[in-house]
Order: structure tokens, then C-alpha cells, then sequence
């Protein structure tokens, strides 16, 4: 498929539109036995681009594929189920942490999908080929090239500075959490005084986490890996003994 540059930034604007759609679908989802809104993104603002890929997945792969709206909840519940995945495994292998966990949620693999989610993303499917999308493409096509070029750019500004500044808190959380572990575990087999200095550096260490954690506070079923999460609670009960 042959892409015009206009046709590109209509495209970047649907990741825009399904990004913020995704993000009050989801927060008005989870918080829904909370009886309040939940923001569930990584970023300060209101986008979660997952949502936003996985539209665009559905806007430019599945629906040229077929129109049947079988065939589109069935494109839409595999292909995005097969996205959630692999967000979830690259997310594990580099933060260390489940970032989402539906382990218990019947007929899930490895807590990273499950039956409920992929089903929701098959009928997401549907409502956005035969509902959302025709609407939208009718309105993105009355705004004026230069002015969807402004639009966008405004977007750009704001959207990749989030994603650098979240990005570079996340890293330094992960440095903080490898560099807690690695004290931990070097500080059960070494004598008595290292033992003091590798503790007394896994306690600045977990100081950090806590102070470079906003990223996680609408990730309400996330979790780390195990052995991360031992390390954690062994300081955080050391911390608790002292006071």
C-alpha cells in the first residue's frame, strides 16, 4: 500500500484520537468498581499508544484484509491479542516487571492475555470498522491539510516529551531496581562488613525507586518478577526493623 504524506498524517492523527480513546475507555474500566476515573498510563498525559497501534493495526491491516464483520473480530481478537503479547514480553525483559497480569483471568497465557481481553479487542474491532472509523474519516477529511499539519505538531511537542521524560525516569528506576538486586544477592554470601555497605547501598537504592515510580501508579496489576520482588521486600523489612 502507497501512503501520501497526507495520508500519512491522517494516520498519525487516528494514532493520536485512539491513543486518548484507549486511555479513557481503559481508565473508566478499571476504575469502574472504584467509582472514579483511573489514569492507567506510563505517560503524564492522557494517551496510552498501545491503543493507538492496535487501531491502527485494525484501521490499515485487518480491515483490507476483509470486510466481514466476522472476519474482523476474528483478525482483531488474534492480531491485537498477539500485540498485547509482545508489548508485555519486551516490557518484562527490560523493566523486569509484569506490566499487566491476568493470571487470574480464566484461559490466560502467562498472565499476558487472556479469553475476556481478546474478546473486548475483537468487538473494539467491530466498533471501530463499522462505527467510529467511517465517522472519523469523514471529519479528518473536512480539516484543512496545513491545519491538521498544526494540530499534529502541537501533539508531537507535547506526546515526545512525554515519552522522553517517562522514558528516562523508567531507566533510572531500572537501574535503581538491578542495582538493589545485585546488592542484595552479593550481600548474602559476603562477610559481615560488606554485608553493612552492600545493605546501606540497596536501601539508596530502593530510596530511589520509590522517588522515580509515577510511571506505576496506574499499572494496578502489574508486578515485578520474583526474584526483583524478594530483593525489594528483604530491604523494605530491613527498613521496617530499624524503625
Amino acid at each position: 500500500m502507497n501512503f501520501t504524506i497526507e495520508q500519512l498524517m491522517r494516520a498519525y492523527f487516528y494514532f493520536a484520537l485512539y491513543s486518548f480513546g484507549g486511555w479513557v475507555v481503559q481508565g473508566c474500566w478499571v476504575g469502574f468498581k472504584k467509582h472514579r476515573f483511573v489514569n492507567t498510563g506510563f505517560y503524564r498525559g492522557p494517551w496510552v499508544p498501545i491503543f493507538g497501534f492496535g487501531c491502527l493495526l485494525i484501521i490499515y491491516v485487518i480491515d483490507p484484509l476483509s470486510m466481514n464483520p466476522f472476519m474482523v473480530f476474528f483478525n482483531a481478537f488474534w492480531m491485537t491479542s498477539v500485540l498485547e503479547y509482545i508489548t508485555s514480553w519486551y516490557l518484562q525483559k527490560v523493566y523486569h516487571r509484569l506490566w499487566w497480569d491476568y493470571s487470574d483471568k480464566p484461559f490466560n497465557i502467562h498472565g499476558r492475555v487472556c479469553l475476556l481481553n481478546s474478546t473486548m479487542y475483537g468487538l473494539a474491532g467491530l466498533v471501530i470498522t463499522f462505527g467510529a472509523q467511517p465517522i472519523l474519516d469523514r471529519m479528518v477529511s473536512r480539516i484543512p491539510f496545513p491545519v491538521l499539519c498544526l494540530i499534529m505538531a502541537v501533539f508531537t511537542v507535547f506526546f515526545a516529551t512525554d515519552v522522553f521524560t517517562t522514558l528516562l525516569e523508567m531507566q533510572t528506576h531500572k537501574k535503581a531496581l538491578e542495582s538493589l538486586h545485585t546488592h542484595i544477592q552479593s550481600a548474602l554470601s559476603a562477610g559481615l562488613e560488606d554485608q553493612k555497605a552492600l545493605i546501606e547501598k540497596a536501601k539508596t537504592n530502593l530510596e530511589t525507586l520509590e522517588s522515580h515510580k509515577r510511571h506505576l501508579r496506574g499499572m494496578v496489576h502489574q508486578r515485578l518478577e520474583d526474584s526483583y520482588q524478594k530483593s525489594v521486600e528483604a530491604v523494605k523489612s530491613l527498613l521496617h526493623s530499624e524503625n
